[in-house]
């Protein structure tokens, strides 16, 4: 039978009206079992057919979720049938535009394999048109992309004839609004189901999360909290959700974080971060790093408050200690050099003066040499104790190396009360010191300047406090001296002026510029490695030698800075190709006895090697004999650690200090390097040959590497080879160049 394709346009105006209100109570039902219940429903209702049911694709079947119409159809619900059964009956039934007919006349193996429902009605068409018992009628139902979502069959029209053009256009559109509904229900599903999955990922994130979190209301309640934060805090799980943030924050760092919090609500930001401290339920303190972010809903309105503690107690606090360490001596924990530099600084830029009284224990090196540098030690840390208990409240006293001492007084500008001050600490060693069971008498040399505006910088400052001390020191020890102008000149006007190039040149990195000699192996005369030496390219006076500057810069402080530079700027240098070469070539920077016992050396070499990309033993470090000799113990622990990093030691000059062989057992030294005073007349003067044959072989035997300074004749170098040195380095071997 050829029919006709229903169109919408085929219904009547009732008919239309009949779907539009079917339409309303379907837009009206949420749920999808109510919706296809009934679809299934209006099919049997307004269509006249004697029962309908709804078969939804489940996996690889199609199980019954719908039926209307007698009430045994009912055994129907919930039976399934493959999908495949489905398609081959979709197949092999009639088209009727969308719908499919599979008539009685069929093969009946075909549908004998889906569920089925047999209606009770014994009327068989024989007429043209007529619908038979047998015969069955089907709408598939598909999604937007072709995919079969079920199908809607009906049973036979209750007027006993083939559904009519309307009839079947009303079908389809009941089936259409079906597929609709699952289409979206599934998506609804699926929408649901990722946002199940997100909240679950989440939420197992936000609870197993190392990092305390909590949400957050509009108020700063806590409305949930993770694990993490429960032991961060101490508090058990239902007491912090009784709590405010700002309940659990120290006093002190409340308002910042309302603030901070407003712009949030307020939408002036949309996330934040602080450091706060928080207060644990035992009463300690959490530091912790706070961020606040909030997450909006579609129309920009607050959906949730998230907030991040993660704790940084142990971070904070070795910053602090870091912090500390590095403004403080790490002995007797006085504040050192750098942080009495740092008040004076303050004082000057305030307008303020400060008296400065720089102390000297006097025959120090004698408790050191007799007792060793334990004791040395020992006796420092209970002078320390006794001139800080002689102070009185307000007055700063710190260590600057060594046995030296310096007293801040601000605002005491009157000479008189700061020899008052001095008097005390002089007093206070009135009394013995024991130090291991040994009465040790001690006394003290002071001088006293006061700053001013006649100052620039704090080092001016610390030097002429240093220069009366030098004074009172001239002048039998034990004594205090003020500082006077007129007797502890510095030094000359050219001096003066070159003092204030030099911190310029450093200030500026201008002018300054290192020049590289080459070490040479005496087997084969290669270069090994270089010595860095400075020089300065002077605007006014023109290329100055080391000798002309130095001395200069080791009596303002100035060696210090220029120390640090070199170090820097060599590292930088030793990894250019020019320099090495490509070969495994290192570069001997010297130091400053004045570096030594600072805090500063081990941090300034770990930059150094990291900024050059250099390996620890590219680098060796020269220090002279005397500065080693005349170290304070944290300078020597200091140098220790230095080798610790793999850095090789050189001593520097050795023979031209004290000589003391107990550097050479007592410290992690690499190179001995041999001074020019005994190499120059190696040639002719039996005793510097026999000093340089035993310093040879010590270090041999110590297994130290020896280096001949000065080589400049032929003869030099014959006999420092022939007495089985092993490295030279000399105008002969190579004058010092710069890089470029």
């Amino acid at each position: 039978m050829q029919l006709g394709s229903p169109r919408v346009s085929n219904l009547r105006r009732s008919w239309l009206e009949r779907l539009l209100a079917v339409v309303r109570e379907l837009g009206a039902i949420s749920d999808i079992d109510q919706t296809l219940n009934r679809i299934a429903e209006a099919t049997v209702e307004f269509l006249d057919f004697g029962a309908a049911a709804i078969n939804v694709v489940d996996a690889d079947n199609l199980v019954v979720r719908a039926v209307a119409g007698p009430p045994d159809i009912r055994q129907l619900l919930g039976r399934s049938s493959p999908v495949r059964y489905w398609q081959d009956l979709l197949d092999a039934a009639e088209p009727w535009g969308s719908l499919r007919f599979f008539g009685h006349d069929q093969d009946r193996r075909v549908i004998g394999r889906i569920a089925t429902w047999t209606s009770s009605r014994t009327a068989v068409g024989t007429q043209p048109g007529s619908w038979h018992p047998e015969d069955s009628l089907f709408a598939p139902l598909f999604a937007a992309d072709g995919a079969l979502l079920g199908v809607l069959s009906v049973d036979q029209p209750a007027s006993g004839q083939l559904p009519d053009l309307e009839q079947r256009t009303m079908l389809e559109l009941f089936a259409n609004q079906a597929a609709v509904a699952i289409a979206e229900s599934r998506a609804r599903d699926r929408a649901e189901a990722r946002r199940w999955e997100a909240e679950h990922r989440w939420q197992v994130t936000f609870e197993r999360s190392p990092i305390g979190a909590a949400i957050l209301s509009e108020s700063g309640e806590l409305l949930q909290v993770n694990e993490s934060l429960v032991q961060m805090l101490g508090y058990p799980r239902e007491v912090l959700l009784q709590r405010r943030l700002s309940q659990l924050t120290h006093p002190d760092d409340v308002d910042p974080g309302t603030a901070a919090f407003g712009e949030l609500l307020d939408g002036s930001q949309e996330s934040y971060e602080s450091q706060k401290r928080l207060l644990h339920a035992d009463g300690h303190v959490v530091f912790g790093l706070l961020h606040v972010g909030v997450i909006r809903n579609s129309a920009g309105g607050i959906q949730s408050i998230v907030a991040q503690i993660n704790d940084i107690t142990q971070r904070t606090r070795a910053e602090d200690r870091l912090a500390h360490r590095a403004m403080h001596d790490p002995l007797t924990e006085l504040p050192n050099r750098t942080l009495l530099e740092e008040l004076l600084a303050g004082y000057l830029d305030a307008g303020r003066p400060a008296g400065v009284l720089y102390c000297d224990l006097d025959r120090f090196k004698i408790v050191n040499d007799s007792l060793g540098h334990e004791a040395g030690d020992e006796l420092l840390l209970v002078l320390s104790h006794r001139l800080r208990d002689a102070l009185p409240a307000g007055v700063t006293l710190g260590r600057v190396g060594g046995d030296e001492f310096v007293a801040l007084a601000p605002d005491e500008d009157d000479p008189y009360r700061l020899h008052q001050l001095a008097q005390r600490l002089t007093s206070a060693l009135e009394q013995p010191l024991v130090i291991r069971g040994h009465l040790h008498t001690a006394s003290l040399s002071i001088g006293i300047t006061v700053s001013g505006t006649g100052h620039d910088h704090p080092d001016e400052v610390l030097r002429e406090a240093d220069l009366a001390l030098l004074r009172a020191k001239r002048r039998g020890r034990a004594r205090i001296e003020m500082y006077d102008p007129t007797q502890d000149k510095a030094g000359t006007l050219h001096e003066l002026e070159l003092e204030h190039s030099l911190r310029s040149a450093l200030a500026d990195n201008r002018g300054l510029v290192p020049y590289f000699q080459p070490i040479v192996d005496l087997l084969d005369n290669a270069a090994v490695g270089y010595e860095a030496l400075v020089r300065w390219e002077h605007a006014e006076q023109g290329l100055l030698d080391p000798d002309d500057f130095l001395p200069m810069a080791e009596q303002t402080g100035l060696i210090v800075p220029l120390g640090w530079w070199m170090l820097a700027t060599c590292c930088l240098a030793a990894g250019d190709r020019r320099l090495t070469g490509g070969g495994a070539r290192w570069v001997a920077v010297n130091a400053s006895g004045s570096q030594l016992g600072r805090g500063q050396l081990v941090p300034e070499i770990r930059r150094g090697l990291a900024a050059g990309g250099l390996a620890p033993d590219q680098l060796h470090l020269e220090i002279t004999e005397s500065a080693l000799v005349e170290a304070s113990p944290a300078a020597i622990k200091e140098v220790r650690e230095v080798a610790d990093l793999g850095v090789r030691i050189a001593l520097d000059d050795f023979g031209t200090g004290y000589s003391s062989l107990s550097l050479l057992r007592d410290l992690p030294v690499s190179t001995v390097k041999i001074d020019r005073s005994f190499v120059a007349p190696i040639a002719s003067d039996r005793s510097a040959r026999a000093i340089v044959r035993s310093v040879i072989a010590l270090c041999q035997e110590l297994e130290i590497t020896t280096v001949a300074e000065g080589i400049e004749t032929q003869e030099q170098l014959t006999s420092v080879r022939t007495l089985g040195c092993d490295h030279g380095q000399g105008y002969l071997l190579g004058r010092p160049l710069p890089l470029d």
